[in-house]
């Protein structure tokens, strides 16, 4: 077989070929083919606010970036709302503590004659000593024991027990004197010993009852009760008035 034969057959040969490896190279009519232009992102994290790029002439589509949750931002939300409320309709909790609030006491100082115990409100006392020398005065009233100078004042001293009528004692290491502001200006009166200082509500204060074995009406201001104890609260403007005491005795 010359050259230009072998030529001849292969040409015919290719173009039998081509129409089969063209009909190979066709999709099927049941397959989609998606175009380039046409192609979405997966939901991968790396995805998320990116841009797609289609090739060819067509616009950039960009997607949106998703919203971030800000918790500063929730916080002050709920408060102010909480403050909204407040304003509305108060809490019971906070109405029981302004009632509280509003519960007026008083303080009082109390110590022993005996087995008593009495109070003198402490706005009308200057402060505690312990007994010390006593300059007699002639003609005093018998339950004053003396006189002492304190800082330089002329300050007498009462012997409560004779005030009040009890028994008198002997004196005590426990004994104090305890000053007092009164209108003429500062006595002393001497009790048996200091028990301390306590409140007492104004509603848990009482009048003094008609009958009080013992001590004189005009000198109680009243019965206060204080931590399961009865406390005798005295008038010490009556107590140390001594121009009173002169007249009733």
């Amino acid at each position: 077989m010359d050259l230009a034969k072998i030529r001849t057959k292969a040409r015919q040969e290719g173009a039998a070929q081509a129409p089969d490896e063209q009909l190979e190279q066709q999709p099927s009519p049941q397959e989609t083919v998606v175009p380039p232009a046409l192609a979405v992102p997966d939901d991968s994290p790396e995805s998320a606010g990116s841009e797609l790029v289609i090739p060819g002439p067509a616009p950039i589509r960009s997607i949106a970036s998703p919203v971030r949750f800000d918790p500063l931002a929730v916080i002050l939300a709920g408060r102010q709302a909480d403050q909204v409320l407040a304003d509305v309709e108060p809490q019971p909790q906070s109405q029981a503590q302004a009632v509280a609030s509003e519960d007026v006491y008083q303080e009082f100082l109390c110590f022993l004659l005996g087995d008593e115990e009495y109070g003198v409100n402490i706005m009308e006392i200057k402060e505690l000593i312990k007994p010390r020398e006593l300059t007699e005065v002639p003609r005093a009233p018998h339950f004053v024991d003396g006189i002492i100078s304190l800082r330089g004042v002329i300050v007498p001293v009462i012997d409560l027990r004779k005030r009040l009528g009890l028994h008198s004692q002997r004196p005590t290491a426990q004994q104090r004197i305890v000053i007092v502001r009164q209108r003429a200006g500062l006595s002393g009166l001497r009790v048996d010993s200091v028990t301390g200082v306590v409140r007492i509500a104004d509603h848990r204060r009482e009048a003094a009852p008609a009958a009080l074995e013992g001590i004189d009406r005009e000198f109680v201001a009243g019965i206060g009760r204080a931590d399961n104890r009865m406390v005798i609260l005295l008038d010490i403007q009556n107590v140390a008035d001594l121009e009173l005491a002169a007249h009733g005795n």
